[in-house]
């Protein structure tokens, strides 16, 4: 007979699945798009005469070999895609850092809500 302290104590144990790991490659490669969406140099391209990336404006005249250049930043649409894309990329490099250390501590279950409502947000 087993007495109530005999020493039998319950162990957890957090299995990483496939799943998880998916997820984690999903949030990188989300940065990745994004990091690159806001270094792109030409987001718009027309007949090598113009292109518009989220920094500049830029087109080329008929009569000149030069590309004539000005910030795009003066229109409020461009600051506002600026500042979506940054503040949807500083959420996701967040989420990721959490996942990935959520991963390597052991304790992913606790970490999951805050992971989802992040990249929901982002």
């Amino acid at each position: 007979m087993a007495s109530a302290g005999s020493g039998m104590e319950e162990v957890r144990v957090s299995v990483l699945t496939p799943l998880k790991l998916v997820g984690l490659v999903c949030i990188f490669l989300a940065l990745c798009l994004d990091l690159g969406a806001v270094l792109s140099p030409a987001w718009v391209t027309a007949d090598h005469q113009y292109y518009l990336s989220l920094w500049e404006s830029c087109r080329k005249p008929g009569n000149l070999d030069s590309w004539l250049c000005e910030s795009t930043l003066n229109s409020d649409w461009q600051i506002a895609t600026l500042a979506l894309l940054l503040g949807g990329a500083a959420i996701i490099l967040i989420a990721f850092l959490v996942g990935l250390i959520s991963i390597c501590v052991g304790s992913r279950r606790r970490f999951y809500r805050p992971v989802a409502v992040m990249l929901f947000a982002a």
